[in-house]
């Protein structure tokens, strides 16, 4: 299916479900919701950043849901690409590779639809570096559709897309 026609169903489903969703949250409910997926994007977040020193894919992989899919700048991903880049990462740490990274998520804004589905848009700054010295830095506008399973916010679709400077 072309990327065109996905990204319409996304945004007629997402439409749909904000129609329909939201009729039985209250402001209570809502600031909870918003609250718990704030904690959990600090913490991936924090996972991202400590992810080359303890190599800890797993630590990063909780954050997706198993059916997880995503857009990188047009280029589809899976939970199995994201475990592929996760591991071809590690074996360059694994090899020696002074290489780090600096993650932020900045302009978190936090859509509930119901109380185990929201829309998460947000920017993502990382600075990369290598023995000490800035090698790049990358900001990229996302939209990413999470869902609650059990007691974790998951992403189970992303899209995201470099901002131009």
């Amino acid at each position: 299916m072309p990327l065109t026609i996905r990204a319409i169903i996304l945004v007629v489903i997402t439409s749909l479900i904000g129609l329909n969703g939201c009729q039985g949250l209250g402001n209570s409910e809502t600031a909870r919701i918003k609250s718990e997926i704030k904690v959990s994007a600090k913490k991936a977040s924090q996972a991202w950043e400590e992810f080359p020193r303890s190599l800890d894919r797993a630590g990063l992989m909780k954050y997706y849901a198993a059916n997880y899919s995503g857009v990188k700048d047009g280029v589809s991903e899976n939970l199995k690409d994201l475990e592929k880049s996760f591991d071809d990462l590690a074996v360059q740490f694994k090899l020696g590779s002074k290489t780090g990274s600096s993650y932020k998520i900045t302009e978190l804004n936090i859509q509930p639809f119901t109380e185990r589905i929201a829309l998460v848009i947000y920017q993502d700054e990382t600075l990369f570096g290598r023995d000490g010295n800035v090698q790049g830095f990358i900001k990229s506008k996302c939209s990413t559709l999470v869902r609650k399973e059990g007691e974790s916010w998951l992403t189970f679709h992303e899209h995201c897309s470099v901002s131009q400077p």
